[in-house]
C-alpha cells in the first residue's frame, strides 16, 4: 500500500502504463481553480494563448500551488519515489466544438529520461468521450515507438512526435470527474480527440520527474516540490510570484532559453532557433 494508491493501482500502472480516477481535489478546490482560470481569461484575454502554455507553473502561482498539492504528490511518490521535480505545468482546455486533435504520441519520444517521468492530468471539468478526454493504449509504455515529426496543433513551429502505427481498437478512454486525476507513464501512447460536445473540457497537466533522473540529450529543469535533489542533473527553477508579473515572465523566458533541450521542446536541431510561446509585446 502506497501513501495514496493501493497495491492494485500501483501494479496496474506498471502493467498498463496508467492509473486513473484518483480523487485529488474537493469540489471547493475545483471551483476556486475554475474561478481563477476564468477570471484571468476575462481580464487578460490577449495573454491566454502563451501564458497557459509551456511551464505556466513558472508564470501563475495557482498553477504552481496545485502542482504541489499533497494528495497529488502522494500519488506521484507512490509511482516514482520521494524526490520529485515538477518539470512542467500546462493548461489543456478545449472549448465546445474545438477541432484540436492531439494525435497518438509518447511524451518521451524525442528525449528519453531515466528513471522515467510521469504525466498527471487533473480534471477541472468532466472529461468525457464526447468532449475530448485522454485516450490511451494500455501496455505501450514498454518502449519508444517509431514516430514522425509534425507541427503541434495550436503550437506553431513546435515539432511534436506522432506514433506511426497505432492499433486504435485497443484504446481506452480515461473518463474523469472534476477533481479526479489520471497519471500515466511518459512512454504511454496516448492522445485526445476534438471536443464534439457543447461543454468545455478544462484540465491542468503536470510532468513529474525523479530528481535522480537523467536526460539522454541536453539538460532539463524543474521545481523541487518534494524531497531532496542530491544529483543536480536538472536545472532548478524559481517559485513564481503571485500573478502574471514581469519578473515571472522574464524568469520563465530565461529558463526556457537556457534549458531548451527538454522533453517539451525536444533536441535542438542543426541551425534551429529556439522558440516557445512567449509574451508577444
Amino acid at each position: 500500500m502506497g501513501k495514496l494508491l493501493t497495491d492494485e493501482q500501483i501494479a496496474g500502472f506498471h502493467a498498463n502504463g496508467f492509473v486513473t480516477r484518483i480523487p485529488v481535489l474537493t469540489p471547493a478546490e475545483v471551483a476556486e481553480l475554475v474561478a481563477r482560470t476564468e477570471a484571468f481569461e476575462a481580464e487578460r484575454p490577449q495573454d491566454v494563448s502563451w501564458a497557459f502554455d509551456i511551464k505556466c507553473n513558472l508564470l501563475l502561482d495557482w498553477v504552481y500551488e496545485l502542482g504541489r498539492h499533497e494528495r497529488l504528490l502522494d500519488a506521484v511518490e507512490d509511482l516514482i519515489g520521494p524526490d520529485i521535480l515538477m518539470t512542467n505545468g500546462v493548461y489543456r482546455n478545449k472549448n465546445p466544438g474545438s477541432a484540436v486533435d492531439y494525435g497518438w504520441h509518447q511524451d518521451s519520444a524525442r528525449i528519453q529520461v531515466d528513471p522515467t517521468f510521469v504525466i498527471c492530468y487533473v480534471a477541472l471539468s468532466p472529461a468525457t468521450s464526447e468532449n475530448g478526454c485522454l485516450r490511451a493504449i494500455p501496455g505501450t509504455q514498454d518502449r519508444v515507438r517509431p514516430f514522425s515529426l509534425t507541427e503541434g496543433p495550436g503550437q506553431r513551429k513546435r515539432l511534436v512526435a506522432r506514433v506511426i502505427d497505432v492499433d486504435e481498437s485497443q484504446a481506452v478512454d480515461l473518463v474523469l470527474e472534476p477533481g479526479e486525476a489520471a497519471i500515466f507513464h511518459s512512454n504511454l501512447v496516448h492522445g485526445s480527440a476534438p471536443n464534439l460536445s457543447q461543454s468545455r473540457r478544462m484540465a491542468l497537466l503536470y510532468d513529474y520527474t525523479p530528481a535522480a533522473a537523467r536526460q539522454n540529450v541536453g539538460r532539463g529543469s524543474g521545481q523541487l516540490v518534494r524531497g531532496v535533489d542530491h544529483w543536480n542533473h536538472f536545472g532548478h527553477e524559481p517559485v513564481p510570484e503571485p500573478g502574471l508579473t514581469e519578473g515571472n515572465v522574464l524568469r520563465r523566458r530565461e529558463i526556457l532559453g537556457t534549458y531548451h533541450e527538454n522533453v517539451l521542446m525536444g533536441p535542438r536541431l542543426p541551425g534551429e532557433t529556439v522558440t516557445f510561446p512567449d509574451r508577444p509585446y
